[in-house]
């Protein structure tokens, strides 16, 4: 089977499992909602703050927008990882195995749709929020690095998360992890690097450099080459997990 066919045979189903599940359904207007609360929370804030503080937000706009850009590649993942536990637990990856669609079809579906639903989303969403306009073509680049953020969560999830309940857990360690290079901002150039183990870093820092009016090539590739690795090492993992099922 060709991957349109596995869209196509795969996608109504995700859509059907995700639209009788609420939480699921409310997950994917997060993104949005979050871009509002941007767009109409931060700026009263920053009057507030300085007013009473002194304190000029504006410079840290950036900082808050590489948080943006993580926020619909980290929902979209979340949601395609609760489907891979569902389908993990009711044995439908085992039946798979002996099925016509080929599992490398399958895995590459799972690994696909989150990138491209992640990457359409920031896209739309971030010129919503209204802080940190870039150019479209760094936008671009980020968000398509970003978005590799969604099947890494999804896999993650699917690999470590006995069940449901267990995959909520994770995804508060995910996002605790997630927002760790936060404080790689406030380092020099140098420093941040250490951050870059974790593989949310490098959009975050390509979207400051962006922000900024600085080049972000070296990252980009550095990035890609990172989050390609924790991919790779994810669907080793999953692929280990489900032949022991």
């Amino acid at each position: 089977m060709d991957l349109l066919s596995i869209y196509r045979s795969l996608g109504p189903v995700d859509l059907r499992n995700v639209r009788r599940d609420r939480m699921l359904a409310w997950v994917v207007t997060a993104p949005l909602l979050v871009a509002l609360l941007f767009r109409f929370g931060v700026p009263p804030l920053a009057e507030l703050l300085r007013g009473k503080l002194g304190l000029d937000l504006a410079p840290y706009h950036g900082l808050l927008m590489s948080l943006f850009v993580l926020t619909a590649p980290t929902m979209i993942g979340m949601i395609a990882g609760f489907l891979l536990i569902d389908e993990r637990d009711d044995r439908t990856l085992t039946a798979m195995l002996v099925t016509p669609m080929p599992l490398s079809g399958y895995l590459l579906y799972r690994v696909t749709a989150p990138i491209a639903l992640g990457f359409v989303f920031t896209m739309a969403c971030y010129p919503v929020a209204g802080l940190a306009p870039v150019p479209a073509i760094d936008l671009l680049t980020v968000a398509l690095l970003a978005s590799l953020n969604g099947p890494i969560t999804a896999l993650f999830l699917a690999v470590f998360a006995e069940n449901k309940v267990a995959g909520f857990a994770l995804v508060k360690v995910l996002n605790t992890i997630n927002i760790l290079p936060v404080a790689a901002f406030f380092l020099s150039a140098g420093w941040q690097l250490a951050a870059g183990i974790v593989p949310a870093f490098w959009p975050m820092k390509m979207l400051w450099l962006a922000v900024s009016g600085e080049g972000y090539a070296l990252y980009a590739a550095a990035g890609l080459a990172v989050n390609a690795a924790a991919l790779a090492l994810l669907l080793r993992r999953f692929d280990v997990r489900m032949h022991r099922i």
